[in-house]
């Protein structure tokens, strides 16, 4: 069995499609029939005490040529700052407009797919008129003034083929609670990137056969280019550049973002606290799958753990799987990590709980939008004890590392979260 765990994995369909195929898996939302009503989708509200500010930065990188490019081009990412404000104007749109036009038509597509899968017969889903939520954050509000020293730094890797927005439920929280948060799109990765004027950027396929380990560097390369940026004061708005503690960075991401904050890590030494939200560890070599025996493929993720060393790193799985469950490109890194380390996994979950989808697909079977059926294919957990469990021990771990503070709800079972199984 993990033979066979450990060839799909390997491969690159294996690699991507669970972040690629996000929206099959979409979740359960809270109070489903109340929101409908409201005639918009929702998000759940963050539940920190800071209001909070966005701003979203076009970086440009010159001394690096565009992988994607045939011709001679500059790297170029779109990151959103969202961060403790004070006051500003009215809450910012989940995602910018062609973005969404490019997000309805490939949700529309997948949900149909699956619809087919599950032999719902003749489904007619139309996503033109729902209105998509909005943020809870305000558009280049005031910082809000630390009352000790700068706020932590945490950046936010999607998954393949995922936007950077799909992050908002937890990436929202964390600002709320007291921290600078920094979503990176890796462009050409990300389904589609709409920048300054309008152009629109959308995913092209993979850079070689072995698509999955040549991304990765890319995204390495790209968050490193962000913690440059950050460093340099480059493109912060006014007031941002003060307010951030660039001497406390950690790293978070989904799926293969998740795989992102690993290697991140292990590659850089300024970021010392990861989470990978149940994404497998990547390396970054070209591998034969056919040719690599499980030995070998846990030898090269354990390489990236060693490389992390001492810095602590957290990791969630869904459906309660424990590592050993998941194949070599899990338990490989999990047991060569030497610093503190958690493993978590939330009994009911799917892959997708850990993005925002898991808010909305109820709503639209309240709307009629989608069949009810299709809800099936979310788990079992509600999404309000979902995004409960995922932010309260998500700000535990960076609470712990990058404040000092006890995280003492690491330190075992919870009656409070019950859905969450940890594992030595």
């Amino acid at each position: 069995m993990e033979d066979d765990m450990h060839s799909a994995a390997f491969s690159r369909r294996g690699l991507l499609t669970g972040a690629a195929g996000l929206a099959l898996g979409l979740a359960v939302a809270p109070s489903t029939a109340a929101r409908a009503s409201a005639g918009r989708l929702r998000l759940p509200a963050p539940t920190g005490s800071y209001d909070i500010g966005t701003v979203a930065l076009r970086l440009v990188d010159r001394g690096r040529r565009d992988p994607w490019w045939q011709t001679k081009h500059d790297r170029e990412l779109m990151v959103t700052l969202w961060y403790p404000a004070k006051g500003g104007a009215a809450t910012t749109v989940w995602m910018q407009p062609k973005e969404l036009a490019h997000y309805r038509i490939t949700v529309t597509k997948n949900l149909l797919q699956t619809a087919k899968q599950m032999e719902l017969g003749e489904v007619d889903i139309d996503l033109s008129k729902v209105r998509f939520p909005l943020t809870h954050a305000r558009s280049s509000a005031p910082v809000r003034p630390s009352s000790s020293r700068p706020y932590p730094v945490v950046l936010y890797s999607p998954g393949a083929g995922e936007s950077r927005w799909l992050g908002t439920t937890l990436v929202e929280d964390l600002a709320s609670r007291g921290y600078v948060v920094v979503a990176i799109d890796h462009t050409y990765d990300a389904g589609a990137v709409q920048f300054p004027g309008g152009r629109v950027e959308t995913v092209r396929p993979g850079l070689d056969e072995n698509g999955a380990y040549s991304v990765m560097k890319v995204r390495i390369a790209d968050t490193k280019f962000v913690l440059d940026q950050l460093i340099a004061n480059r493109s912060l708005p006014k007031g941002l550049a003060g307010s951030l503690d660039l001497d406390r960075i950690g790293m978070f991401g989904h799926s293969l973002g998740g795989s992102t904050a690993a290697q991140a890590m292990a590659n850089d030494s300024r970021i010392k606290a990861g989470i990978n939200l149940d994404g497998h560890v990547v390396p970054t070599v070209s591998v034969d799958p056919s040719k690599t025996t499980p030995e070998q493929a846990a030898e090269l993720v354990g390489e990236v753990a060693t490389k992390i060393g001492k810095r602590p790193f957290l990791i969630f799985s869904s459906n309660g799987k424990g590592p050993e469950e998941l194949g070599v490109l899990m338990s490989g890194f999990w047991n060569k990590l030497r610093g503190e380390r958690h493993y978590l996994s939330i009994v009911g979950t799917t892959h997708a709980s850990y993005t925002d989808v898991k808010s909305i697909i109820h709503q639209l079977a309240a709307m009629k939008v989608i069949p009810e059926a299709l809800t099936q294919t979310v788990g079992t957990i509600s999404a309000e004890r979902a995004a409960a469990a995922e932010r309260a021990y998500i700000a535990a771990f960076f609470d712990r590392h990058l404040r000092g503070g006890d995280g003492r709800l690491l330190n075992g079972p919870s009656e409070k979260y019950p859905d969450v199984r940890f594992f030595q």
